[in-house]
């Protein structure tokens, strides 16, 4: 048997590319937790081993997958006035993280980040700063906002997954529908107008963002 009979049957050569790729259509289909080197090779027909010599570990890989959403970014327009510009950009933050949830779950979990989001965290503590908060200040704020972008967000898929896998009603609702008006007026009033916090991330952002700066 010749050479290049013998070469067809072996696997195709690996790539950080291709190792990347495998990884993120993993934690795209099922989350972070299913992100291990050993089902990584399994998806490319290869051997862990193999895998280690282009990463070296989990928390690598991740850090190659951040770099690599962020890198994707389109940076968006941004008005003049900072606190719109502080506007914008979180809600950017907020809809592109919407798009990968599995980035939420890296994010919240740790202190992962890659460097091509520095961009994004510079352009929004500049606006503090230029909405009148010292840089220690702008630092807080800005640690403030993502927390509370981070609660909406976990909450946010929480719900979505269960939905998705039960069929059944939503009991958190219900209750408030039903709530008595002679017991707890407040409730019943809001009735079935309750917002869940996904729905109302807007006014969340608004009020932490006028607080912050009023407050310095």
């Amino acid at each position: 048997m010749n050479d290049s009979v013998r070469r067809r049957g072996r696997p195709a050569r690996l790539s950080r590319d291709a190792i990347l790729l495998a990884a993120q259509e993993i934690v795209e289909s099922a989350g972070i937790d299913a992100l291990t080197m050993r089902a990584v090779a399994e998806r490319l027909s290869s051997s862990p081993m193999a895998i280690y010599r282009h990463v070296r570990d989990k928390d690598e890989l991740l850090l190659l997958l951040l770099d690599r959403a962020a890198a994707a970014l389109e940076r968006p327009e941004l008005p003049a006035d900072p606190r719109q510009r502080l506007r914008v950009l979180w809600r950017f933050l907020h809809d592109e993280l919407v798009a990968r949830p599995w980035l939420v779950g890296v994010l919240a979990s740790g202190d992962l980040a890659g460097r091509s989001i520095l961009w994004l965290l510079e352009e929004i503590l500049q606006a503090f700063m230029a909405s009148g908060l010292t840089v220690v200040q702008a630092g807080a704020a800005y640690r403030t906002v993502w927390q509370y972008t981070v609660g909406v967000l976990t909450i946010r898929i929480a719900t979505e997954r269960t939905a998705a896998a039960l069929d059944r009603p939503r009991f958190q609702s219900e209750m408030i529908a039903a709530a008595d008006p002679g017991q707890t007026p407040a409730v019943a009033a809001i009735g079935g107008a309750w917002p869940h916090a996904f729905d109302n991330y807007d006014f969340g952002l608004n009020a932490l963002l006028e607080g912050l700066i009023s407050s310095s």
